[in-house]
């Protein structure tokens, strides 16, 4: 019996998800669903394997009905201290709170 390689498992997850993804960014003015159906994938996969998706590619879609943010389907506002954005799709609102760079850690 095979030992699973789990860590390179995990690589190719990764690699999988930040694929789909820019797939998704690239067809979401094209075909909204199919794009969907690419964010849903690169969820599954994530949770499959147990690997973050970065920061950077989870603030492009919404968390709950994964639909990608386009123009006119999402609204932005700023807070003092954080960014709210609102999913015009199915109303859920995010918040992201804003990192102060001139303060460094003690």
């Amino acid at each position: 019996m095979l030992k699973r390689e789990k860590r390179r498992e995990r690589e190719i997850a990764l690699e999988r998800i930040v694929y789909l993804i820019e797939r998704a960014e690239k067809f979401k003015n094209i075909d909204y669903e199919l794009s969907r159906r690419y964010v849903e994938l690169a969820r599954r996969i994530s949770t499959r394997y147990r690997v973050r998706i970065p920061r950077e590619l989870k603030m492009r879609f919404c968390k709950k009905c994964l639909y990608p943010y386009k123009a006119g389907h999402f609204r932005v506002r700023l807070n003092k201290s954080a960014v709210i954005v609102t999913c015009l799709n199915c109303m859920h609102v995010r918040r992201y709170q804003l990192r102060d760079r001139n303060v460094r850690g003690a």
